[in-house]
Order: C-alpha cells, then sequence, then structure tokens
C-alpha cells in the first residue's frame, strides 16, 4: 500500500498543489480499487478514497424512528426520534508512518424528544437513541496498540461500545438491550454512555479464545450541577469533568469462532465507583424523605458497586450455513438496596440470521428484560402515598419488557426495523406499545 507520510511532509513544506498531489498519489499501485457501494453516498466523488490514503475514514449514519402509544393514561401521542451521528477516524500508519495507532472523534446530533418520559414515566426507555435535543461531541480518543496482543485507549470514551455487550444487541430498539438498564439508573448521570461519555483510560488484552478489558474513568460523565439533568450539564460534550473515579473490568472467553462453527462468547465483570451515592429513602436521621416534617436532606453513602454475566451461544445452524439461530442471556446484580434504583436486571432473547429464502441479511429477534427495583426506591412511593392521603401517587413497580423485532436489508446502506414491543407501566396507569 502507498504510504501518505510524504503527503504530510509536502504540505508542512508548503509545497504546491501538484507537489501535494503527487506526493498524495505515490508510485503506481495495483490494489483492488475499494467497493463503496455500501455507503448511501459512494465514495463522495472520490473524497473518501483520498481520505483512506492519508489514514482517514469518515462514516455518517442516520437513525429515524417513529412510536405511538394508545393505551397509556399518562399521555397518548406519536413521536419521531432522530440520531444523525459522523466519526473521523485517523490511521497513524499511512498518516505519521507511526505504527499501531488510531485517532476517533465523533459527534452526535440529535433532534428528538425523550419520548420515553414525556408519554410513558418508564425507567427503562424504549429506545436506545432517545435523548436531549442537542449537538454535541461524543468521543474523542487515542487508541495505541502494544505488541500483537495489548492496546490502550485514552481520552473522551462512552463505555456501552466495549463494555457489558452481548452480539446481538444491536438488532434491539429497546434501550435496555445494549448499555444494561441497571448501570444507565444505578450509576451517576446513567454512567459513561450514550449519549454522554467521560475521559479515562481502557487497557484491552486479547490472546486467542481470551479477551481481558479493563479502565478507570471519571466518576460522573457530567460536571456537578443543581440541574437534576446530566445532558443540561454539558450541553455540547465540551466539558470534561474528572469526579471520582469509575473502576470496570470485563473478562471475555469465545468459542467456536472460525467459519461453519457453533460460535459463543462469555463474559463476565464488575464495577465500582468512588463518588456518594443519596439515600433513596432516609434522611441522615433515618426519617423517610417523604415526611413533611423531616429533614428532606438524603443520607449520603460512599461508594457503589456492581456484577453482570453475559452470554451468546449458537444453537442451531442451517444446511446454508447463512442461516443460525442464537440465544442470549444478561444478568446484572447491585445489590446496596439503599443507593440503587434497581438491585437486579436480567434480558435475554433470540436472533434468528437469514431467517425468509434469499433475505440473508435480514435478521429476526425476540427479547425479554426485566428491571428488579430497589427495596427503597418502592419503599419511598409507599412513604409518599402515606403522607400524602387522598392525593394520588404513583407507585414504583418492577418494570417488564418485550421486543419483538425484524431487521429488514432494504439496501446496503438502509435497514429498517419492524417492531412490536410492550411492558406493564411502571406507575400502574396502563401498558406502553411501541
Amino acid at each position: 500500500m502507498t504510504r501518505a507520510f510524504p503527503y504530510w511532509s509536502a504540505l508542512l513544506k508548503g509545497a504546491s498543489g501538484a507537489a501535494l498531489a503527487a506526493a498524495l498519489a505515490g508510485p503506481a499501485r495495483a490494489d483492488p480499487a475499494p467497493d463503496y457501494s455500501a455507503n448511501l453516498f459512494g465514495d463522495l466523488s472520490g473524497f473518501r478514497e483520498v481520505f483512506a490514503k492519508v489514514g482517514g475514514s469518515l462514516n455518517v449514519t442516520e437513525t429515524s424512528e417513529a412510536f405511538a402509544d394508545p393505551h397509556s393514561r399518562l399521555a397518548r401521542g406519536t413521536n419521531y426520534d432522530g440520531l444523525t451521528t459522523m466519526t473521523v477516524q485517523i490511521d497513524t500508519k499511512p498518516a505519521l508512518n507511526w505504527g499501531g495507532g488510531q485517532f476517533n472523534a465523533s459527534l452526535v446530533n440529535l433532534h428528538s424528544d425523550n419520548y420515553s418520559a414525556r408519554y410513558i414515566g418508564a425507567l427503562q426507555t424504549i429506545s436506545g437513541v432517545q435523548g436531549d435535543r442537542a449537538t454535541r461531541l461524543w468521543e474523542l480518543w487515542y487508541d495505541q496498540k502494544i505488541g500483537e496482543t495489548f492496546d490502550v485507549k485514552i481520552g473522551q470514551q462512552s463505555l456501552d461500545i466495549e463494555f457489558a455487550q452481548h452480539p446481538s444487541a444491536g438488532y434491539f430498539v429497546n434501550s435496555l438491550f445494549g448499555w444494561p438498564a441497571q448501570l444507565a439508573l444505578d450509576l451517576p448521570a446513567g454512567g459513561p454512555a450514550f449519549p454522554l461519555s467521560a475521559l479515562g483510560v481502557r487497557g484491552k488484552y486479547s490472546a486467542g479464545a481470551v479477551t481481558l478489558l479493563g479502565g478507570v474513568f471519571s466518576g460522573s460523565p457530567a460536571p456537578a450541577s443543581n440541574d437534576p439533568d446530566p445532558q443540561h450539564a454539558n450541553p455540547y460534550g465540551l466539558r470534561f469533568p474528572v469526579r471520582g473515579a469509575l473502576a470496570i473490568g470485563e473478562a471475555q472467553y469465545a468459542i467456536n469462532q472460525g467459519e461453519g462453527g457453533y460460535a459463543g462468547v462469555y463474559k463476565v465483570g464488575g464495577w465500582w465507583d468512588s463518588l456518594s451515592f443519596n439515600d433513596l429513602r432516609y434522611n441522615g436521621a433515618g426519617q423517610p424523605l417523604a415526611d413533611p416534617a423531616s429533614n428532606r436532606t438524603p443520607a449520603s453513602h460512599h461508594g457503589n458497586f456492581g456484577v453482570y454475566a453475559i452470554g451468546e451461544q449458537m444453537v442451531w445452524r442451517g444446511s446454508d450455513k447463512a442461516r443460525t439461530l442464537s440465544v442470549f442471556l444478561r444478568t446484572n446484580v447491585a445489590p446496596l438496596s439503599d443507593r440503587n434504583l434497581s438491585t437486579f436486571g436480567i434480558n435475554g432473547g433470540l436472533a434468528l440470521h437469514d431467517p425468509l429464502p434469499g433475505r440473508a441479511a435480514d435478521t429476526f429477534v425476540v427479547g425479554f428484560g426485566r428491571q428488579h427495583l430497589g427495596a427503597a426506591v418502592m419503599g419511598a412511593s409507599l412513604d409518599a402515598a402515606a403522607y400524602n392521603p387522598g392525593v394520588f401517587t404513583p407507585r414504583r413497580k418492577d418494570e417488564t419488557v418485550f421486543e419483538a423485532n425484524y431487521q429488514y436489508q432494504a439496501t446496503p446502506w438502509m435497514q429498517i426495523p419492524c417492531l412490536s414491543g410492550c411492558y406493564p407501566h411502571p406507575l400502574n396507569v396502563g401498558w406502553a406499545h411501541s
């Protein structure tokens, strides 16, 4: 492959346009032309190929969703969710003649409303792309490979890209199949996951079937603020708070990854956050926060932790090898109920690839999820009702989600998910459908 390092040398020396083009082109080569048919705008009039020669890649995706809830007694209506993501990556080998390095920068634009909060009142959002309207920096990091088995990533990172994921997560729409709902509910500001991220360092060791991940990040992705919405506290993603520490580690074991095998992956992980967490029911004197006569300053608890386990295994393969059926299960436990909204979460399901004749790129998935709320938060809702007789007070309960989703590959660059989902409303005001 042609190295692009001479291009940058020529640019720094103030070379003419013709000299820059010649430096970029380099000697003639016999490499096959890249195929950009999977991109909506192809090669962007040659930009992608020119950018690739200097180690660069550009990716822009748009996600658009429409929801309707005809039964909820909280509010009924339809909603549109939209997310545009732009990612630029630079490979340091062709760009700077430095092997094993990669720069990454990504921006997100959310052009939607938080449908789950407005119409459903659910703790688990029905979409993984919901958030406050904003254009913000999402990730900004540098990754360096060291030897054949280890690499280090440093900078602003979103942990839901690498940690606590199962391979079929991307086929679902509901957020709980991605970044676990329990981590989103229990970690400060939802943890370093879309649409927020946090400064930190991550190490990765991979050899054969074993992969080890570990990292230390800011204990909260949002700066300290009186605004209860952490996205408001960092609306453009240009603030980089370092508050306490979030340590997370994960061990992975993959089996039968070769072509034709019954592939599987199994993971165990855990996290610990050093920040202080408010008690969800009592103040420092042990009085209910719902008591009008009490000091309504919650008791404070130092630190929090949780563990999780994930397994996904192919259980069937058709005669054409492309048609496969996999099952998955993920559990999360955060036992400290005085400071955690959710103390236990579980989700699972199945994924069928190549479900119909002639539709090898399609996928059909069915999944379920359940979040068990902690004793403190459920007790607090009972306290609120007891101290406000005659006033309607919603009661918090466990949440259960079901989703059936057919991913239709309409073109090489467009997928259309057709889904149906429902779950008992957490506030006892109906059922929510998507």
